[in-house]
């Protein structure tokens, strides 16, 4: 049986949580993906998912405060106005070339510079989408 771990990092520079869940067994009921489907949600959005079939869940992902995503589309558009999202679960392989990256730099709490233009370019890309 595989392990179950629950991983959540704070991220102080870009003020971002990021969490990687794997192995999991219980169910997060609400959502249907695919393996490389990247699922998008609204302020408010009530979410969750749970596995298909017999296997485990991997999940990865970032939680972004009102606030930080208020800074971020301003950046980004120049208007302080929430993105919303009409499609929530995309597969994009130029956003995924961003997401990745980041979220791996996040979790492994790097400093590396570059973090927040790739955080940015991320954000740019999804609301152009």
């Amino acid at each position: 049986m595989k392990k179950e771990t629950r991983t959540v990092v704070y991220d102080d520079e870009l003020r971002i949580e990021a969490y990687n869940f794997e192995g999991i067994v219980q169910p997060f009921p609400n959502h249907t993906i695919a393996k490389g489907d990247i699922v998008l949600f609204n302020p408010g959005d009530n979410h969750a998912c749970v596995q298909s079939d017999d296997g485990t869940l991997d999940y990865r992902g970032f939680n972004i405060t009102k606030e930080v995503m208020l800074n971020l589309a301003e950046e980004v558009t120049g208007k302080r106005k929430l993105p919303g999202f009409s499609k929530t679960v995309i597969f994009d392989e130029e956003v995924t070339c961003y997401l990745h990256p980041l979220h791996e730099l996040v979790m492994k709490g790097s400093c590396e510079f570059g973090k927040e233009e790739n955080l940015l370019l991320l954000i740019s890309l999804l609301i152009q989408r």
